[in-house]
């Protein structure tokens, strides 16, 4: 199969011409067939990948987890492979590839969301604020690796519950929470341990339900969230499935690995037909290298 590396140009602006001479010396070294592409403000994702729609390849997507987002959405029902480079802020999807999967080809749930399509996680709630406040996730003044927890202080001071109405196949539930979290990886939010016990490939997914709490006691509960030691708490219903539906009184944000989605309705749903991703620890190393 042709390896295609699709690279995130709005992420890597001061490490894209290392990582290129990477990608190009690997591929020599290794005699793969390869093509380097480069999205930017006139060259999408999408259009980028039309052109391999009707071929087989594995598409890398380097970037962070909105990156793949994209990839993913635009390789729904091709037959194409999906590679996983991390370099992002979070790179949360990859967190659970690495305990996962093995080196090679493996299948992966799909999770279709309204029209769109998820493979690690969707959150409702005051996580979805968190990852809106764009001044805080995009800022350059703060470091990669504090810029979720930026977010969470400032959002923190203007958090307020959402009202949900939430049905699964054999559960309902409705009132004011703090948030939904819809698992199929274990991680977001950069490395929070939210689904513990959640399996790329199972045939469902893990759903968190955290009931409205005041400050204090939410803010306890989130250092649980991020050290996976939430399971068992009293104000966190946990619920595994293959369908649910949520329903707001308002259009709320919602944040699909790393890209917003809108509405004020959602149905979650597993596809029938799995994606296939491809790991490699060597090629990984190999590109990251300085």
């Amino acid at each position: 199969m042709k390896h295609i590396f699709l690279v995130n140009s709005f992420t890597l602006k001061e490490d894209i011409n290392k990582l290129l001479q990477n990608i190009k010396d690997y591929c020599e070294k290794e005699k793969l067939d390869y093509e380097i592409e480069i999205n930017n403000e006139f060259n999408s994702t999408e259009d980028i990948l039309k052109k391999y729609k009707k071929t087989r390849n594995i598409i890398f997507s380097i970037g962070g987890d909105g990156t793949l987002n994209r990839v993913v959405n635009a390789l729904v029902n091709t037959n194409n492979v999906i590679g996983v480079i991390p370099y992002g802020t979070g790179n949360d999807f990859h967190k659970s590839v690495i305990n996962q999967f093995k080196k090679g080809i493996n299948e992966c749930d799909l999770i279709k969301i309204n029209k769109k399509y998820f493979i690690n996680t969707a959150c409702f709630g005051i996580d979805a604020d968190i990852a809106y406040n764009k001044e805080s996730i995009t800022s350059s003044l703060i470091p990669r690796s504090q810029r979720y927890n930026a977010s969470i202080l400032k959002t923190f001071a203007s958090y307020k519950p959402r009202y949900f109405k939430i049905e699964t196949n054999n559960k309902e539930l409705e009132g004011n929470f703090a948030t939904v979290i819809v698992c199929n990886g274990e991680y977001y939010g950069n490395g929070y341990h939210v689904a513990p016990y959640s399996n790329l490939n199972d045939d469902k997914f893990d759903v968190y339900i955290v009931k409205h709490l005041n400050k204090v006691s939410l803010a306890a509960l989130i250092l649980k969230l991020k050290n996976g030691k939430h399971e068992n708490d009293k104000n966190v219903i946990k619920i595994s499935t293959n369908k649910i539906k949520l329903k707001l009184k308002e259009y709320v944000h919602s944040n699909i690995d790393g890209e917003l989605l809108k509405d004020n309705k959602f149905d979650i749903e597993l596809c029938k037909k799995k994606i296939e991703v491809y790991y490699d620890k060597k090629l990984i190393d190999y590109l990251k290298k300085n």
